[in-house]
């Protein structure tokens, strides 16, 4: 009776799991130290989120019906005024950027740069699956974080956003409230491993797609997401949580003012204020300028976009994600090696 002899050692299929492990097994140190970072930060966030709470309920908030005016106006700035709004914007904006070029820089240029491919891509896996493991495990793990984040931001802007009306005029709050803060974070994953194939230099990746991430994020940010979508115009009132882009001027005679000319009026406006400091004997700017028979032109994109332009940015992300990680799969397959 014969028996099959095993496989010769460099031609045995290698572990279902087997390079999921190996992936760990690379990236658990830097896993650990993000991961030891971010609950770091996250921690300071809940400390703040609870200490919000507590100040939302001692103040009597919750018992407002309108904060347009008086007490509930007041006991809404004084909350305003407690947070801490600069503690986690910036660092949650470059989030994606950070994700992008520490993780997905040195996953394909520090095995070139080292030469450690030669082993890697020949131990019964090949380059494909290699890469596709790595990729998709990563990613996972990169986007599970951002949405947390997210949530967690969320969470801890929650009273204020009750109070202020917070919602699609609020960058933050679109960046981190829907689907866009972790495809961002994808994004910038794949950029740095595309960047890291094309450059074979691990510095040279991690830099420019931190710099182009972050750029392209402030881009989207402050000027190019407004044109998603023509704006609506109106010379009423728009809603608290409308995303207002602009506002002009017509005076009585119906020609349109100039920025100079809505400065000087502004001031106007300032100097009849009175000295005493009490808000509630002053009238709002928009209330002189009807009385003297000003008209208001607003540009705005509504608040029921919000959806909208959430899967208009996820859809065209998405998308090129899809082409860069592609482009990343063929430059492995047909000229690294």
């Amino acid at each position: 009776m014969t028996t099959a002899s095993p496989l010769p050692a460099h031609r045995r299929p290698l572990p279902r799991l087997g390079l999921v492990w190996v992936t760990w097994r690379q990236h658990r140190f830097a896993l650990y130290g993000l991961l030891a970072m971010l609950a770091g930060f996250a921690a300071l966030m809940v400390a703040g989120g609870l200490r919000a709470r507590s100040t939302y309920h001692r103040l009597g908030l919750g018992g407002c019906a309108s904060f347009a005016g008086g007490r509930c106006e007041q006991l809404r700035m004084e909350l305003f005024g407690w947070y801490p709004q600069q503690l986690p914007f910036l660092f949650l904006l470059l989030l994606p950027a950070a994700f992008g070029a520490f993780f997905g820089g040195p996953l394909i240029a520090r095995e070139l740069e080292t030469g450690t491919y030669r082993f890697a891509w020949t131990q019964g896996a090949g380059r494909t699956r290699w890469l596709l493991t790595k990729l998709l495990l990563i990613a996972v793990v990169l986007a599970a974080v951002a949405e947390a984040y997210g949530a967690l931001y969320t969470w801890y802007n929650a009273p204020l956003d009750h109070v202020m009306r917070f919602g699609f005029n609020d960058y933050l709050g679109f960046e981190l409230g829907g689907v866009v803060f972790p495809v961002q974070t994808l994004l910038a994953f794949t950029a740095g491993v595309f960047a890291g194939a094309l450059t074979r230099r691990t510095l040279v990746a991690v830099g420019a797609v931190f710099l182009g991430s972050s750029g392209l994020i402030m881009a989207l940010v402050f000027k190019l997401r407004q044109y998603y979508m023509t704006p609506l115009v109106t010379a009423g009132r728009t809603g608290p949580r409308d995303w207002v882009i602009g506002r002009a001027y017509v005076d009585p005679s119906g020609h349109l003012l100039d920025t100079s000319d809505s400065h000087l009026l502004y001031m106007k406006y300032l100097a009849q204020l009175p000295m005493s400091g009490d808000p509630r004997s002053s009238v709002s700017y928009r209330d002189w300028l009807l009385a003297r028979h000003y008209t208001i032109v607003t540009t705005y994109h509504p608040a029921g976009r919000f959806w909208t332009f959430q899967f208009i940015e996820a859809g065209w992300m998405g998308l090129l994600i899809l082409l860069l990680g592609l482009a990343t799969v063929r430059l492995v397959r047909r000229r690294i090696g």
